[in-house]
């Protein structure tokens, strides 16, 4: 069956696509978007200003630092700029009882 085409536009408060990729940009704190980092890793920095720091090594093997408030900020940044890894076989999780 063929729906016939609506004739009401969808709502945006954005002007344009530009105008809202500009604004997601913009809240994302200037990320790059695309995942040119290999892993990153967390750590602690209780005297400076940001309570944790990420750094994030890069394909070319070089690191970038990244100052951030929260132990959650800090892992959601990683997730958003690492990709994710390859799934773990499960072949052997089992009790050695039960095979």
């Amino acid at each position: 069956m063929i729906r016939p085409k609506s004739k009401h536009r969808g709502f945006s408060i954005f002007r344009s696509a530009r105008d809202e990729a500009d604004k997601k940009l913009e809240m994302q704190g200037g990320e790059g978007g695309h995942m040119s980092s290999t892993a990153g890793r967390i750590v602690g920095t209780p005297d400076a200003e940001m309570p944790y720091k990420v750094i994030l090594t890069l394909e070319s093997g070089d690191t970038t630092e990244h100052a951030v408030a929260t132990m959650r900020e800090a892992e959601a940044f990683i997730r958003r700029n690492t990709p994710r890894p390859a799934d773990r076989s499960t072949t052997y999780d089992h009790d050695p009882d039960s095979a």
